[in-house]
């Protein structure tokens, strides 16, 4: 009610105000009383129908259906380097690809990363041995923090492998990734004219694949006196192939010689020897000890072992026998030197692929005797022991893998027997009958 009353009287004071105003002023006041109305009802603009068109040229990944762009999902976005979005981490990529006289610590001094990190990054490569000599060609990449400290390396070794360092608190850990890719087998053979070796090499068999044919039968035949003109062989092998493309891994799966009224025969087992077609092995049994006698362990096979230096927990792979500088190092099998030189953290040192299935590893050793690509034989001297690399004393390191894990070498069962065991029997007569048969060999 009182609000009524204030509002009346607020009127009558107005009205009061406009009629005492000079007749100018308040034909004025009427004029832009009128303006503002009119103004205010007339539209800024006026709405017309209007279509606009634009040309929108798209990114070649995006595919056209019906004159309409197939939409993507978000994660499809992403920029060159891959990603996402921005990295506003402070992180950067570095890629590198191995040239001649390259290595690990040129590459290191080149980004002012600290030779801890390289030290760091080396102890965890003893379980590959594959930064202490890069190879040309290979790529190699490197994330780097905002503090330059190195967070991941990642080496590219070939189309089949890729092995990731990445910083967790104050070690490295390293992951080999494999791609499986598809094992195809072939069929090589032919009439020898003049060497095995030409006849073989003209047929297909790499020089590699042939070696191993002649080692394999190295104890059945001499190659150069035994075979004549007119002999025959077929050779089954089995080739590896990553997204299409031969990764150059191989093994000779089986081998038929015939030689005048003869045949020599060769099948590969799934123990990684080779026996004839009567179950008779053609490799000479495994020794269980790298050296004569049996010497003193100074270091067991332990998973769980406290580092002598670093005073971490890390898996200690392989054997350490007490022996002095010097000491006769022996091939515990037949095989071949896959690798052969130093590393930083594993001082020199050898691998020896004996078989698809078993690698043996020689470290810190004083000399290496042996070359990669030699083939090798039960009981043949290697190298000599030593202290090289990272190492508290003289002695000899010894690991023995099983398809490229770490057994204990001195409790692992090996294929000590020269004859497939009976129990194996039935399955290498079905691998030998499948070989065969592939071969196209109906009886021999």
């Amino acid at each position: 009610m009182l609000f009524l009353l204030r509002l009346k009287a607020f009127f009558k004071s107005s009205i009061a105000v406009v009629n005492n105003l000079p007749r100018k002023h308040f034909f004025a006041l009427i004029l832009l009383f009128v303006f503002l109305l009119v103004v205010s009802l007339v539209p800024l603009q006026p709405k017309t129908k209007k279509t606009v068109y634009r040309s929108l040229e798209l990114p070649e990944r995006v595919v056209i259906h019906n004159e309409r762009a197939s939409a993507e999902p978000l994660t499809a976005i992403k920029d060159e380097y891959g990603k996402l979005f921005p990295d506003f981490s402070g992180n950067r990529e570095v890629e590198f690809e191995v040239g001649e006289g390259d290595s690990l610590s040129n590459i290191f001094e080149k980004e002012s990363l600290s030779a801890a990190a390289l030290q760091n990054l080396l102890e965890a490569d003893t379980e590959y041995l594959r930064l202490g000599n890069l190879i040309p060609g290979q790529s190699i990449k490197l994330l780097i923090g905002p503090d330059n400290n190195l967070l991941s390396l990642k080496v590219f070794l070939d189309i089949a492998n890729t092995l990731t360092y990445t910083l967790k608190e104050d070690h490295y850990d390293a992951l080999l990734e494999t791609k499986k890719g598809q094992w195809r087998t072939s069929l090589y053979k032919g009439r020898i004219i003049g060497s095995f070796y030409n006849t073989a090499k003209a047929s297909g068999l790499t020089a590699a694949q042939i070696q191993q044919v002649s080692v394999t039968l190295q104890d059945k035949i001499d190659f150069n006196r035994q075979l004549y003109a007119g002999d025959t062989f077929r050779v089954l092998v089995s080739k590896q192939y990553i997204d299409g493309q031969y990764s150059s891994e191989s093994d000779v799966l089986a081998i038929l010689i015939k030689s005048r009224n003869k045949s020599y025969t060769a099948f590969l087992h799934e123990d990684g020897r080779y026996y004839d077609i009567n179950r008779q092995g053609l490799s000479k049994a495994y020794r269980r000890y790298p050296v004569n006698g049996r010497p003193r362990i100074s270091s067991p096979f332990n998973p769980r072992r406290l580092h002598p230096i670093t005073k971490r927990i890390s898996p200690h792979n392989g054997t350490d026998f007490a022996v002095s500088t010097g000491t006769k190092v022996y091939s515990v099998g037949d095989g071949v030197v896959l690798r052969a030189g130093y590393h930083p953290a594993a001082g020199n040192y050898i691998v020896i692929q004996n078989s698809r299935k078993y690698t043996t590893r020689f470290l810190h050793l004083s000399k290496i005797l042996v070359r990669k690509g030699q083939r090798v034989s039960r009981g043949d001297l290697i190298a000599r022991s030593g202290n090289t690399g990272r190492s508290t004393g003289a002695h000899l390191h010894y690991e023995f893998q099983i398809n490229n894990r770490a057994v204990d070498a001195m409790k692992v069962s090996l294929p000590l027997s020269t004859a497939v065991s009976k129990k194996e029997q039935g399955s290498f007569d079905k691998r030998r009958d499948l070989y065969l048969k592939e071969m196209g060999v109906n009886d021999i």
